[in-house]
């Protein structure tokens, strides 16, 4: 007070008297009264440092390293460009007024002492901090040094000046708004959320090699079938393994014991025992079983049937002990997977276009029927995290723990209308509105599969139209059979689609959407909004004659002009009509539709001749690289034609030729052997000679064959 004041109360408190009175006053406090302060009942073991407290910084003991701080959302630094540097975080000296203690830092707040915006005789209000060090308990006085309060900046911010030190008269977690929330910041205390929108439950696979997957239901359940099947096989082929080596023993063993001896009738009645009767009938049972009575059948069975379980017993403790050497070898292992939900939130206390995903690991039941889309929530205890960049999705994303809690709070609807937006079946038609902004940037589409396209590839689209002819693009971003649609998307059928991404404003020549983990194929979908646009439109169609014709012809024609705007030779035209005799004759008249060069992959439409299917050498994928790779040069137009080249017959050529006298005699003249010229005929087969050039070289080449 006199370093902040010193012209008021300057010389006024550091007195001897002062200091006397405050000793008095902190025993008759702490040891008459027994009111000890927040440091020491924490320090001591005796209370929780996650409560609300308030502390004063009364030392900076070190200021760290300087750091590359991501904060909020906002943060526009791509992780490929940072520099991961060895960080050490700063530490400063906190004090409630009658004891102090250490503090680490975070890298927000490290940055923020930094800055300046945290000094000496500042207060912060904390929540959810951690005792890290010693796990004694001990007094303020004799603390050891690596004694120490670990604070996060989500959770800490500068309180008041004339805030009372120590607990907080409310111990719960204070509330912050999300856009102030720090990615690296570490746990959140409250937030006060509404649902905007409720994804399906997607299942993550922790691979052996730490990799990570995310499939959608349908794909989960087609992933484990697979590993069920292929696990089944392995364990009867270990199965049948251990019973083959067993059954080898057995015969090994038996084999020298049984011999098959010969005993009188008196024998036989004197054997009661029951190995002594199975010895004594050995491998032809038939025979002497029938000079047995009934007692001694009796003892035989009760052998035999002891003898098999114990047999049985045996074999089942090798198969166990195998099957665990197997697990030990992880030639099959244990798949983790683990359930995750995620929903598009939003501060139900900033008026604010940003929008947030919140993911809630192993969800119940009774949670997935609480949180519904359009309730507002106070959430306590959730972590801060860096996420990937979506359409409209900040990067801040938050992470349910096991702590984690969820307050319902009453909205009126005069509220929700501004701040929520029911989901709506949207209409290709707004689609093609470059001012159309979809609450999280999602759409949930109801249309008839008109075509498909790059089926069988990694990155594969399909068409969907509505009653009114009007077309949308959808495109995946991983491969039918990876996402267990092979079954689902076919052509004429009628699909609803949910959460589908909307980037940008790709409307020529048909608006473009993009299915990605989150979105839902269906076609009988369980929303009541779905199903009655799935209504409306199956009824819509009843009424309209070759309306998949009439769709066929139209995406043709659209995809065609498309082609032909991209400066390439359309290789897609309408379908035609075509007889079976027309066919017969003439190949080329039989229509198929191609993509053109902008399009990915083939362009597959409805037809009522639909392509016989496609053999295992056609799925091979060196196969389909060869067959696009011929696709595509099938479509490159041919070069245009080259003008004749004008030809000149020089005058030496036209002149008549003399042969030169022989000297001595035509028997001294030996042959020369000259190549035979190339004959006419094989010139014409070149398109690039002309008649002019074919009548230069015959001349030329009759006139070098009466040279010799």
């Amino acid at each position: 007070m006199e370093k902040s004041f010193p012209e008021t109360i300057g010389s006024l408190c550091l007195t001897p008297d002062q200091v006397l009175l405050q000793l008095k006053y902190r025993y008759d406090v702490e040891v008459d009264h027994s009111h000890r302060p927040a440091l020491r009942k924490i320090m001591e073991r005796d209370d929780t440092p996650a409560k609300t407290l308030v502390l004063c910084v009364c030392e900076i003991v070190s200021r760290g390293h300087s750091l590359n701080v991501h904060s909020r959302s906002y943060t526009k630094t791509p992780k490929s460009a940072e520099t991961k540097v060895e960080t050490q975080f700063a530490v400063i000296q906190l004090t409630d007024g009658w004891y102090a203690i250490k503090a680490q830092l975070d890298e927000p707040l490290t940055a923020m002492l930094h800055k300046g915006r945290l000094a000496v005789g500042g207060k912060l209000i904390i929540h959810g901090a951690q005792l890290v060090g010693s796990q004694d308990a001990c007094s303020p006085l004799e603390a050891p040094d690596s004694l120490m309060l670990k604070i996060c900046a989500n959770s800490t911010r500068r309180a008041r000046w004339d805030t009372k030190l120590g607990f907080h008269r409310d111990p719960r977690p204070f509330l912050l708004p999300i856009s102030c929330l720090y990615s690296n910041g570490g746990p959140v205390g409250c937030v006060d959320i509404i649902i905007l929108r409720s994804y399906p439950i997607q299942w993550m696979e922790r691979k052996s090699d730490g990799g990570v997957v995310f499939r959608s239901a349908r794909a989960e359940e087609k992933e484990a079938r697979r590993f069920n099947s292929h696990k089944q096989k392995a364990i009867e082929m270990l199965f049948a393994k251990v019973q083959a080596e067993f059954e080898k023993e057995e015969e090994g063993r038996i084999k020298p014991q049984r011999r098959r001896q010969t005993i009188s009738k008196q024998d036989i009645e004197n054997l009661q025992d029951g190995e002594e009767l199975y010895e004594a009938v050995g491998d032809d049972p038939a025979d002497l079983e029938t000079h047995l009575n009934e007692q001694q059948l009796e003892t035989l069975r009760v052998y035999r049937c002891s003898l098999m379980e114990k047999k049985q017993a045996e074999l089942q403790d090798r198969y166990r002990r195998a099957l665990e050497a197997e697990d030990n070898e992880k030639s099959c292992p244990k798949r983790d997977v683990t359930p995750v939900w995620r929903l598009c939130i939003a501060d139900s206390r900033v008026q604010s276009s940003c929008v947030y995903l919140l993911n809630l690991w192993r969800p119940s039941s009774d949670l997935q029927s609480l949180l519904k889309e359009g309730c507002r929530f106070k959430v306590y205890n959730l972590v801060a995290s860096d996420g990937k960049k979506r359409s409209s999705v900040e990067t801040v994303q938050l992470t349910g723990t096991k702590k984690t809690q969820f307050q319902e709070l009453q909205a009126s609807q005069e509220w929700l209308s501004s701040h929520f937006q029911q989901r709506v079946s949207t209409n290709f038609v707004d689609l093609q509105n470059e001012e159309f902004k979809p609450l999280c940037g999602d759409v949930d589409l109801i249309g008839y599969v008109i075509s498909v396209i790059d089926q069988q590839g990694s990155s594969p689209a399909f068409y969907l139209v509505d009653g009114k002819l009007n077309f949308v693009k959808v495109r995946c971003f991983c491969s039918l059979s990876q996402a267990g649609l092979e079954d689902v998307l076919k052509p004429r059928v009628l699909l609803a689609l949910s959460n589908l991404q909307l980037r940008g404003q790709s409307i020529y020549p048909t608006p473009v959407v993009y299915a990605g983990d989150l979105t839902a194929f269906s076609t009988n979908p369980k929303e009541i909004h779905l199903q009655e646009s799935l209504y409306q439109l199956k009824n819509l169609v009843q009424c309209q004659d070759n309306f998949f014709l009439t769709a066929e012809e139209k995406l043709a024609h659209i995809v065609k002009s498309d082609g032909m705007n991209s400066v390439c030779s359309p290789s897609l035209q309408p379908q035609t009509p075509v007889s079976a005799t027309d066919r017969s004759q003439d190949s080329k008249t039989s229509v198929t539709f191609q993509k053109p060069v902008r399009s990915l992959g083939s362009f597959t439409p409805v037809s009522s001749n639909l392509p016989a299917a496609t053999s295992s050498a056609e799925k091979d994928p060196k196969s389909l690289k060869r067959k696009r790779a011929l696709d595509y040069l099938s479509r490159i137009p041919s070069p245009p034609p080259i003008s004749p080249l004008g030809s000149v017959v020089s005058p030496c050529v036209n002149k008549t030729f003399n042969p030169p006298r022989r000297s001595g005699t035509p028997s001294t003249l030996k042959p020369v052997q000259t190549a035979a010229p190339k004959p006419a005929d094989s010139l014409v087969e070149d398109e690039w000679v002309n008649d002019e050039e074919l009548a230069m070289i015959d001349t030329q080449a009759l006139h070098v064959g009466n040279l010799f």
